[in-house]
């Protein structure tokens, strides 16, 4: 997830630079603080693999739009980022979601569960580095805490991250009751009631408008999207 290295290039680039800026300032910049020109290299081309860091995309513009608003919901916004452009991340998510509150949780388990799921996919050599690195990424999160041994424990979900990913299930399509029950706020680790509640502050904040009768929801996003953003869906 490279949430850190995350972190230090959304503070020291200008929230509206083009993508070139963000290369510069890690290529060549340093702001990173990496030893070598391949790391810095690597770091940069594995950010933007990861997160875009181009405004062109949807959802790097929405996560500098939520970013500097909520510092407590800053790893599960990075992470939700992070998902919409890692399949194996979003996909492989759900296991530790599965894992009962404070229970240890190791890169063996993990790797059982990917060679479960996926039989043919992965090498003996890739399938541990995976498992450490899907760790990692959870730990970042806070899905997991613990440096060695690592034990599940729950994310900071703030209204703002809520928001954030009810505005991407938005964008895959979901509307009304719909978007409290997509893909997005599924990785958010929280009831319908808790997800609803942080809806509604949401709405009272100021970052999407929420409104309820009886059983039909309606959740918009005022000035958020473009045209095309809004109609991005039905048109493909």
């Amino acid at each position: 997830m490279m949430l850190d290295e995350l972190s230090l290039v959304l503070a020291r680039v200008a929230p509206e630079a083009p993508i070139d800026a963000y290369i510069s300032a890690i290529v060549d910049e340093n702001i990173l603080g990496k030893r070598t020109q391949t790391t810095r290299q690597r770091s940069a081309k594995r950010l933007a693999e990861l997160y875009a860091l181009d405004l062109a995309c949807t959802v790097f513009r929405l996560l500098r739009h939520f970013w500097p608003a909520d510092r407590p919901g800053q790893p599960m916004l990075a992470f939700l980022a992070a998902a919409t452009r890692d399949p194996l991340l979003r996909e492989a998510t759900p296991f530790v979601l599965a894992v009962p509150a404070k229970a240890p949780v190791n890169a063996i388990q993990i790797g059982e569960h990917l060679y479960q799921k996926y039989p043919a996919r992965f090498r003996p050599t890739t399938l541990h580095s995976t498992a450490q690195n899907l760790a990692s990424s959870w730990t970042q999160a806070g899905f997991l805490t613990g440096k060695v041994k690592k034990n599940r424990s729950r994310p900071v979900v703030t209204p703002v991250v809520a928001a954030f990913a009810c505005v991407l299930g938005y964008l895959c399509g979901s509307r009304g009751r719909l978007s409290l029950d997509s893909t997005w706020t599924r990785l958010l680790d929280r009831s319908p009631a808790e997800l609803t509640d942080l809806v509604i502050e949401a709405s009272r904040q100021g970052w999407l408008n929420y409104k309820a009768a009886g059983s039909v929801v309606e959740i918009t996003f005022p000035g958020l999207l473009t045209p095309e953003e809004e109609n991005a869906h039905e048109q493909a």
